[in-house]
């Protein structure tokens, strides 16, 4: 077994974690990103990919964090919910104890607490009109731009240290609540749209339409089922186009794993 082969391994064990707590709890998720091409194209791990992304709306995010606070096995897991001090971005990560990764531009509050993750992404509620939705976009990045600041970003592009240096005015409480506000202010009613606002993915490319997202099935993942939305198809078109076209050769490569320690796993 190679050292990839063993990370995908370990990364399906704590989906296989995850997705049992959820269903235990009627907590909706599903696939996405990588891992969500990988389990139509590839019925599994893309080849390469060295992580392990999910995403839920906010009702179901929100409700795994509260269970995972008492239904979580802190002998092996532990949940780091951001933003805090201790994980500055607005997304959480589901990480193993007793194991260790080096991550580029990874942040942890302790070494203890850099175990191999899983990603957990919340999607929001996006604005009924296209303005709204753009104007939540806008203020998301901002946002991420302020909360990468304390992660190490020495080889990020100038244009990226520009945006990074004007967003000093998050450095108010009362600035950051309103651009939290405005990006997150349709999540508590009905919409006919979600945003991938935490994600990397750019606009339009992470407006999704609400029949798009649920309800879900469970595609065949390696030697499991994991859930996916039933309109895959259009979910991973709108945000990735031709997802069945392979990448260029140079592109195949793994982008998290450097340094790896599986401890007892």
């Amino acid at each position: 077994m190679t050292q990839l082969e063993h990370l995908q391994a370990v990364l399906l064990d704590m989906a296989k974690y995850i997705d049992e707590l959820c269903r235990k709890n009627g907590i909706e998720y599903h696939l996405n990103g990588g891992t969500a091409i990988g389990a139509i194209r590839h019925h599994g791990f893309i080849p390469w990919d060295d992580d392990f992304d999910i995403e839920m709306t906010p009702s179901n995010y929100y409700r795994f964090i509260e269970v995972c606070r008492t239904q979580l096995d802190t002998n092996k897991y532990y949940l780091q919910v951001g933003p805090s001090e201790a994980w500055p971005m607005d997304t959480s990560k589901l990480r193993l104890l007793n194991t260790h990764i080096e991550e580029p531009g990874a942040y942890a509050d302790t070494e203890e607490h850099k175990g191999i993750f899983i990603d957990i992404f919340r999607i929001d509620h996006a604005a009924p009109t296209k303005w709204g939705r753009i104007w939540q976009y806008v203020c998301a990045k901002y946002i991420i731009c302020y909360q990468i600041r304390k992660r190490p970003h020495e080889d990020a592009s100038l244009a990226k240290k520009i945006l990074i240096a004007l967003s000093f005015p998050q450095r108010w409480s009362v600035v950051r609540k309103f651009l939290l506000h405005q990006q997150t202010r349709y999540n508590n009613r009905p919409t006919e749209h979600y945003g991938l606002f935490t994600q990397k993915t750019r606009y339009p490319h992470c407006i999704i339409r609400r029949e798009a997202i649920t309800p879900k099935t469970y595609v065949s993942f390696e030697d499991t089922t994991l859930p996916m939305p039933v309109r895959y198809d259009e979910y991973l078109r709108t945000v990735f186009g031709n997802y069945m076209q392979l990448p260029p050769i140079e592109k195949q490569c793994c982008q998290h794993m450097q340094e790896i320690d599986f401890g007892p796993y």
